[in-house]
């Protein structure tokens, strides 16, 4: 995050006072933790204070106040936090405490969901993302389900006192355009406590995964000419339609009983395991989807599609057009998410 220090801070009393925060707080700008804005009129100011407190190293440090106040920013980790902090006498203590600790991502399922973001920050330039996970000033979090995300978010929100650096990133599982789900009440709950929240605005993390990635599931010959079908009837649903469809197990889950709802039975256009369902919940989002189509679609993709596309990444066989081509302002709004976790590194 970047950090001001009011010069007052380093000055005189202040300045002995709070001696052992403030060296603290800049050990973590020398360890590249954080970042320091300092303005250029208040180096001298700090140059005495390095020279009162830590004679020895004041040259270095001197060093490091002088590039933090804008002449060079060599020293800053790449892909610099928007987050900002500015401390006071006041909040000293809670802000030296809020920033030792690591931020924290908080996600339903750590393995898959962590692939997708690293891939995703490598691929839209925010690489400083995975090396703060590397320097393990960023932990990443396995929630095993919405429930226990939003849980533990709220738990950890609570050993923060003024900046609260964590982040919950959560499928919103809906199955038309604009629902608001479950997933909508667990944000608002963390956010409450003064999280920051992202649900996607598609199904789930794997509606993003472009078609480039999927053509290369198939590794048999055997699977390609199924997976090449597959591919050209997902290529006739409308940006909407992908964006809400079950990429993992797409329409081949039964009917449950809701007490809401009469039981729907599958639909059987003919021919035998050509069984399909499309749930109710979609409200008719694919009625003019073709029954042909809906049939081989009704297996899905499976489940392995955020280490396909962590790999393609990797490969270099995937840019941010293939991203543009989902339409509905995908690339944007996963730059936003990157942004929201960047913010509070």
């Amino acid at each position: 995050m970047r950090v001001e220090i009011p010069v007052e801070l380093f000055r005189d009393r202040e300045g002995n006072e709070n001696t052992e925060l403030v060296l603290k707080l800049i050990r973590l700008f020398r360890e590249a933790r954080h970042e320091w804005v300092l303005p250029p009129r208040d180096v001298d100011d700090v140059k005495e204070f390095f020279l009162c407190h830590l004679p020895t190293f004041a040259q270095v440090y001197l060093l490091l106040a002088q590039k933090a106040s804008g002449k060079s920013y060599a020293w800053a980790p790449r892909g610099m936090s928007s987050g900002m902090v500015t401390v006071s006498r006041e909040t000293l203590t809670s802000d030296v405490n809020d920033l030792e600790r690591p931020a924290l991502l908080v996600v339903e399922n750590a393995s898959y969901d962590w692939q997708m973001i690293e891939a995703l920050a490598n691929l839209l330039g925010c690489e400083d993302i995975v090396q703060a996970k590397d320097a393990n000033r960023l932990e990443v979090y396995n929630g095993g389900g919405k429930d226990g995300a939003t849980r533990h978010a709220v738990e950890q929100l609570a050993k923060y006192t003024r900046t609260k650096r964590v982040v919950l990133v959560i499928d919103s599982d809906s199955f038309h355009p604009g629902e608001q789900t479950g997933s909508h009440e667990k944000a608002s709950a963390v956010e409450r406590e003064g999280g920051h929240t992202h649900v996607l605005r598609f199904r789930e993390m794997e509606n993003y995964i472009p078609n480039r990635v999927l053509a290369r599931q198939a590794r048999k010959s055997s699977a390609q000419a199924g997976m090449a079908k597959r591919l050209e009837s997902l290529k006739k649903l409308s940006a909407d339609q992908r964006a809400h469809f079950d990429m993992k197990h797409g329409f081949k889950a039964k009917a449950t009983r809701n007490s809401a709802e009469p039981k729907r039975k599958p639909r059987h256009p003919g021919g035998v395991g050509k069984t399909f369902y499309v749930p109710p919940q979609h409200r008719g989002l694919y009625d003019d989807v073709h029954e042909r189509d809906l049939i081989i679609l009704r297996e899905g993709f499976g489940t392995d599609l955020p280490g396909l596309f962590s790999q393609e990444v990797r490969a270099g066989g995937i840019s941010e057009a293939d991203l543009d081509g989902l339409g509905l302002g995908a690339t944007q709004e996963l730059r936003s998410m990157l942004e929201k976790i960047r913010s509070v590194i």
